[in-house]
């Protein structure tokens, strides 16, 4: 009887110990330290996180890809890239600035919102995105394949590469400016800006 009592409580607190690991939760300090490299890239690809704290500063890359983290809170400092590929990513905060690229492929942004500071390119591909901020300005290519979206920006300006394959972009801007090529991925568009900027060459 004794033995068997053992064996209930070690195999009770085996399955607390693997429902605990699965669970998501916000990510602390220590939490932290555990997933920081030499170079100050954070990653938590696949990790059991749902939350990152205000203000964080990451000195390298920030890997949130395929986790229940659902926004970039107020004041994050990523020195490196974001990779938030296949993640719950529906929402980014003010003061939000990312140095080098951000990759958002199939994440659940619907809106990327001004005033985020961004250093590279910006692939939205297989999101549900439906609207650009006015004269929003991407430091490489901008990838909006697949997506809902039905206009750009005024204003808009792609010092890389447009690729608009699959959304639901029939018209372009007024004004717009692209210094790489534009992509149209089989998209057939009915009005042209009557200002266009454009680096390289439009691929149908």
């Amino acid at each position: 009887m004794k033995h068997q009592i053992v064996k209930t409580v070690a195999t009770g607190l085996l399955i607390s110990g693997l429902s605990f690991g699965i669970a998501a939760e916000p990510l602390g300090t220590f939490h932290i330290l555990n997933h920081l490299d030499n170079y100050g890239n954070l990653d938590l690809r696949n990790k059991p996180y749902d939350e990152l704290p205000a203000g964080l500063v990451v000195k390298g890359n920030l890997n949130i890809a395929k986790t229940s983290i659902k926004r970039l809170p107020e004041g994050i400092d990523i020195q490196g890239s974001l990779d938030a590929s296949n993640s719950a990513l529906n929402r980014l905060d003010k003061g939000v600035s990312i140095k080098g690229y951000a990759n958002l492929l199939g994440s659940q942004i619907k809106r990327w919102p001004p005033g985020i500071k961004l250093g590279g390119y910006l692939n939205l591909a297989d999101t549900p995105l439906t609207s650009l901020p006015p004269r929003l300005r991407v430091k490489g290519d901008l990838s909006l394949i697949r997506t809902p979206i039905t206009q750009l920006p005024e204003g808009l300006v792609v010092d890389g590469n447009l690729y608009i394959g699959g959304s639901q972009i029939r018209e372009f801007p007024n004004t717009m400016t692209v210094k790489g090529n534009i992509y149209l991925g089989g998209n057939r568009i009915s009005k042209w800006p009557t200002k266009l900027n454009l680096g390289g060459a439009v691929a149908p």
